[in-house]
């Protein structure tokens, strides 16, 4: 039966990028916690330099487990590092806006936590990683 195949297979990518998606959260924390605690470096930029030391391990990840695919490596990363720029951008504006009291901070935090990733999956399985393995 196809359908419980495809329902099957969705099931197991909306997993994947969850367990992927909890690893790189957890990992960010731990490498700026600690680029802030023993590298004395502001806030800020322990936070930028951790989410860039992610890019490739979410990247390979989400490549690899959640979607399989066997795409062009060079054409999927530069697609993922497009979703990357935009989500930055949508993170620097949703902050902006709730600092200075134009949305309520939990709107910024629902966007940040909630839109972002709901969108990512969306976006990668339609377009960042289109090559599927058999």
């Amino acid at each position: 039966m196809a359908g419980a195949d495809d329902l099957r297979r969705y099931a197991r990518r909306l997993t994947a990028f969850v367990g992927i998606g909890a690893f790189n959260t957890i990992a960010f924390f731990l490498i700026s916690t600690a680029l802030f605690q023993w590298a004395g470096l502001s806030a800020t930029a322990c936070g930028y330099i951790a989410y860039a030391v992610l890019v490739p391990v979410s990247f390979f990840g989400h490549r690899r487990i959640t979607f399989s695919s066997n795409g062009a490596i060079a054409r999927e990363w530069l697609k993922f590092c497009v979703i990357q720029a935009v989500n930055l951008a949508i993170v620097g504006v949703a902050t902006a806006f709730a600092e200075s009291g134009l949305i309520p901070g939990w709107v910024s935090f629902a966007l940040i936590s909630v839109l972002i990733p709901a969108l990512n999956f969306v976006i990668f399985q339609l377009w960042v990683f289109s090559g599927r393995a058999a």
